[in-house]
């Protein structure tokens, strides 16, 4: 039996508006299941009104990184910006991890988002611990967040040129502590990293990306956002996509809509939406965050209906809510398996309508 730990460090980040990168050493006596990452500042005001872009201030969290160093060798064993990870919370858990505020006005309004990092196969089970980071067995841990200054292009017009308040990170680890005998030192491991691929053609045909899947181990599964050059990420930029495993398809001719759908009843995705990852108001939404000059209960942080993540959508290599399978040796992580894959043996295929199309993906994969 694993007892659980949750405690939140007293070491903190402040970032006070400007751009800088911000590292923070993390415990390792216990495994390492999940980090809480919450960015607070009591009070900021923007330079005039403004008008926020998508993903607004989610876009100022450009890297989210943890890297462990063991055995006399350093890895990334997790590198996701903050939009990314908002919305791939968003499909985990179903619902936002939290709203997001920000002031949009020259009255003192709340800074503040939250973010997991999740090492479980099965992200709805609290006692998961089958890929947890052993962490008692690194020479060190270390949570990297690189923050940019807010800008027209990562928050909006009239950005603030400073935080009145500077906003506070805070890190809760939620661990597990072997008892006695217990032995988790041959734990896979979990790696989440991202890629970033440009299309260079519009014909409307497939085209193919050779080097978008990381091969290798298993991959349980990769969360794409497609954005057009302007960094908006709308669901038409790509009508359909496929993926080979070298003459074998195992998703053939995909439409869009019918992939979110899917995923909408996979992941069992609430009809609420956070409020600003859009950027725009509309028919049956609100305003996009919390204004300026608005209390936040008057700005519930969900818009309820409307299904916001536009540009996003989940493969899975794997059941998600059964993401383990029974075996005659027991139970296994399942996945796709591209041991002995080379680059190009697995492909990415989508059909754009740009060429200055851009398509991002954040792979979860096992190792060991």
């Amino acid at each position: 039996m694993v007892l659980k730990n949750y405690r939140t460090l007293s070491a903190t980040q402040t970032w006070d508006s400007t751009a800088q990168t911000i590292i923070t050493q993390l415990p390792r006596d216990f495994l390492a299941q999940r980090y809480y990452i919450d960015m607070n500042s009591s009070g900021a005001v923007a330079a005039g009104t403004v008008t926020p872009v998508v993903d607004g201030l989610l876009k100022c969290i450009t890297n989210i990184k943890v890297v462990a160093v063991g055995e006399g060798s350093s890895r990334t064993i997790f590198e996701v910006n903050g939009t990314d990870l908002y919305h791939m919370n968003l499909f985990d858990y179903g619902a936002p991890v939290s709203p997001i505020t920000f002031p949009l006005g020259t009255n003192s309004t709340q800074v503040h988002m939250n973010f997991c990092i999740d090492f479980r196969c099965n992200k709805l089970d609290p006692d998961d611990y089958s890929v947890a980071l052993p962490t008692y067995l690194l020479s060190s841990l270390q949570l990297e967040i690189t923050y940019a200054a807010p800008s027209a292009t990562n928050y909006g017009s009239n950005p603030p040129s400073t935080f009145a308040t500077a906003v506070t990170t805070r890190i809760t680890c939620v661990e597990g502590i072997p008892e006695a005998g217990e032995d988790f030192s041959s734990n896979p491991l979990m790696t989440v990293l991202s890629k970033t691929l440009t299309a260079d053609t519009s014909t409307g045909a497939l085209e193919s990306f050779d080097t978008f899947f990381q091969v290798g181990a298993l991959i349980r599964r990769d969360f794409i956002r497609i954005e057009d050059s302007s960094n908006v990420r709308p669901d038409a930029e790509m009508t359909n996509f496929q993926v080979n495993s070298g003459t074998i398809p195992l998703m053939s001719n995909i439409y869009l809509p019918s992939q979110k759908m899917n995923n909408i009843i996979n992941y069992r995705i609430s009809s609420g939406s956070p409020r600003g990852l859009d950027g725009a108001s509309g028919a049956g939404r609100s305003p996009p965050v919390y204004r300026g000059n608005t209390s936040p209960t008057v700005n519930a942080p969900y818009d309820l209906g409307n299904y916001v993540s536009d540009g996003y959508f989940m493969i899975d290599f794997y059941n998600n809510r059964m993401p383990f399978i029974s075996t005659a040796g027991g139970l296994r992580i399942g996945g796709l398996s591209t041991v002995g894959y080379n680059t190009g043996d697995l492909i990415f295929q989508g059909n754009f309508i740009a060429a200055s199309s851009v398509v991002r993906r954040v792979q979860e994969t096992i190792e060991g």
